[in-house]
């Protein structure tokens, strides 16, 4: 079965990402596509539901399964297909971004970026994608900003919740420890952490713990506590009337001085300045 939908050009210009077209690959043995470098300026997202293909890189053929997929980025050579003996179930998108978005980072620095997802998030894509098809069906003008929403939540779905196929990717499993261990210590902020005491949710030495959490979240461990304590401050200043001191001691700052100093480092203006700002 082939399903094919083509988009009208948005009547309104200015989504951060908007499908060019949308369709479905099932129970279809001879799927094969070849393009030539130019030929197709959107890119192109395809996700295997289930049975399975291959997309050629660098030469090398690659092997799909379900919960794997491809992203090719803007006017790349194309190349790949199903396997005829178990024909895959894919689901894919073609789409346009008017400007540089970080989630495509990875496909824009290579000729095709693989990657993998939990089942979790397959049955997720799933979901947006069977809503796509629907709002296709009998499009409308009215339809365009729920589109763009969901090519954007899938496409933020598969930057946070993917690995690349790569054998030096850092595993999903891993990447999910340190998002586990980054929520319990926003949620305890308040209280005292050490670098130990935080690779210890995670079981890792604190040096391999620190690069981790570097490499996942973005910012090192402590810098990760200290904008929690921040958030949680600005909060508190806002919604209460607690003075700075008592502010400082529930959002696990040892002294108010200290607070203030980092506080006006983070925000450019003192606590008592942001609650006279907001409150």
């Amino acid at each position: 079965m082939r399903t094919y939908y083509q988009l009208p050009e948005p009547a309104a210009g200015h989504y951060v990402c908007y499908p060019d077209s949308v369709g479905r690959y099932n129970d279809f043995p001879q799927h094969n596509e070849r393009r030539a470098a130019g030929a197709i300026t959107a890119y192109n997202l395809h996700i295997v539901c289930s049975g399975s293909g291959y997309v050629m890189k660098e030469g090398q053929r690659v092997s799909l399964k379900a919960g794997e997929g491809f992203l090719y980025p803007r006017g790349a050579y194309q190349h790949y297909g199903t396997d005829p003996e178990q024909p895959w179930d894919v689901r894919w998108v073609h789409f346009m971004v008017p400007m540089e978005l970080m989630l495509l980072r990875a496909a824009d620095v290579s000729s095709v970026w693989l990657f993998a997802v939990s089942q979790a998030s397959l049955a997720r894509f799933i979901e947006l994608t069977e809503e796509m098809y629907e709002l296709c069906g009998s499009f409308e003008t009215r339809h365009e900003p729920r589109m763009s929403a969901l090519l954007y939540e899938l496409l933020a779905e598969l930057a946070h919740n993917s690995e690349r196929l790569e054998h030096d990717a850092l595993p999903l499993m891993t990447k999910n420890a340190i998002r586990e261990a980054a929520d319990l210590i926003r949620g305890t902020s308040g209280q005292a952490w050490t670098l130990p005491e935080m690779a210890a949710l995670c079981g890792y030495s604190p040096y391999y713990f620190l690069r981790l959490f570097r490499q996942v979240m973005g910012r090192t461990p402590q810098q990760y506590l200290t904008a929690c304590r921040i958030a949680a401050a600005k909060s508190l200043l806002v919604a209460t009337k607690l003075p700075v001191s008592e502010i400082a001691s529930r959002t696990g700052f040892s002294q108010s001085s200290y607070f203030i100093r980092v506080f006006r480092k983070a925000e450019n203006v003192s606590p008592k300045a942001y609650r006279e700002m907001y409150s």
